[in-house]
């Protein structure tokens, strides 16, 4: 094969085969994925003195030699790729820390009480709050009736700080209103509630607490003080750890009197009923009081306990504040002095939290009064 005259590249005619290429066609195969056998590796010279080193073509020297479109194309395809596989990074460490967080439980539903007041969609339950937590994955039990008040044999001294009359009177509510229920009620139809002629004194645990926890535990009290007419003593920090056999009579710990109620901030290890992952929620709290009867006594409440999920709050502070934190804590002390769950979502005693529903509505101050007007009980 003879080159085009004045080719000063040009090859002599080679007897033998692979015939040669001659090095002015170097540009033109830049781009040729799979070229001959002879430009690869240790392949012989080309000519006298060189070596395939000096042949080969870099991808930047074939940048280089390709026309600026191209050029601009392959920087374009270059940062595209780059660009994809750092938001595909991003994307799957979103993921792990959304999947590790949900299994945390600091990703659970959030209606939690806080937000704007509206009624959650049917079809989309809030999370559970309270101590009622149905399970679905077991059949339906029908419900347990309110546990029966117990004639009291180990007990203080009767009298103990009673007053002859109420030491304080409920605060005028709003609006009538028939939205609440009660935890338990005696033959005459009456709730069981505290004495309203003495003081009821409370114990506080701290461990687990928020740093906030000290400011809303006061708050709640007094809004259900308030609502009730009832007195509150804080007798301060306390040891003892809650439990389902808490005794309303501790002579050892709390000296010839009722216990005081017992407020512990707890986590899930201590308290598992605090997160349900089979309904995808956290329980923030649990709360009631025990009732005791002498000698044909009305029914009524003489100690309680009232326990908290310690980081549920401390978490549910950080996302929406103290207001549906301190919600949680007055709904769950509606149920120390003998408020029920009622079925209404405008109310703070409604099993679910409702955005916008953070303290005691028209219902739930109905009922908190009416806890408040017991008779007094010097026996007990």
């Amino acid at each position: 094969m003879s080159e085009p005259e004045g080719d000063q590249f040009s090859l002599p005619t080679q007897p033998a085969e692979p015939k040669r290429i001659p090095l002015w066609k170097l540009e033109e195969m830049a781009g040729n994925p799979a070229p001959p056998e002879g430009w690869r590796g240790n392949a012989a010279p080309l000519l006298p003195g060189w070596d395939a080193s000096q042949v080969r073509t870099s991808a930047a020297v074939r940048d280089a030699r390709a026309p600026w479109p191209i050029r601009l194309f392959r920087a374009l395809g270059r940062m595209l790729r780059l660009l994809f596989k750092a938001v595909a990074v991003l994307a799957a460490g979103a993921l792990l820390c959304g999947f590790l967080l949900y299994f945390h439980g600091d990703l659970k539903p959030s209606a939690f009480l806080g937000g704007p007041a509206t009624t959650p969609a049917a079809d989309v339950p809030g999370p559970l709050l309270y101590h009622t937590v149905p399970d679905p994955t077991k059949p339906r039990k029908p419900a347990a009736a309110p546990p029966k008040p117990r004639a009291s044999t180990d007990h203080p001294t009767p009298g103990r700080e009673e007053s002859s009359a109420p030491l304080g009177h409920p605060a005028p509510v709003p609006a009538k209103s028939g939205s609440h229920a009660f935890t338990v009620t005696g033959k005459d139809k009456r709730p069981a509630a505290y004495d309203p002629c003495r003081p009821i004194h409370y114990v506080t645990r701290a461990a687990n607490q928020p740093a906030a926890g000290p400011q809303l535990i006061k708050e709640a009290i007094a809004a259900v003080s308030r609502a009730t007419g009832l007195v509150f003593i804080n007798d301060g920090a306390t040891t003892e750890a809650p439990s389902a056999q808490h005794k309303s009579y501790q002579p050892a710990r709390y000296g010839d009197r009722w216990a005081p109620v017992l407020i512990a901030w707890e986590t899930t290890a201590e308290e598992p009923r605090f997160t349900n992952y089979a309904v995808g929620t956290n329980v923030m709290g649990l709360g009631g009081s025990e009732a005791v009867s002498r000698e044909g006594s009305s029914v009524t409440y003489v100690s309680g306990q009232l326990e908290l999920n310690g980081p549920a709050m401390q978490s549910l502070i950080f996302r929406e504040g103290m207001a549906p934190a301190r919600g949680v804590i007055e709904h769950e002390l509606g149920h120390v002095v003998g408020l029920g769950h009622v079925q209404d979502p405008t109310q703070l005693m409604n099993p679910t939290g409702v955005p916008g529903v953070a303290t005691y509505q028209a219902g739930d101050l109905n009922g908190l009064a009416i806890l408040g007007q017991g008779a007094c009980q010097p026996g007990i």
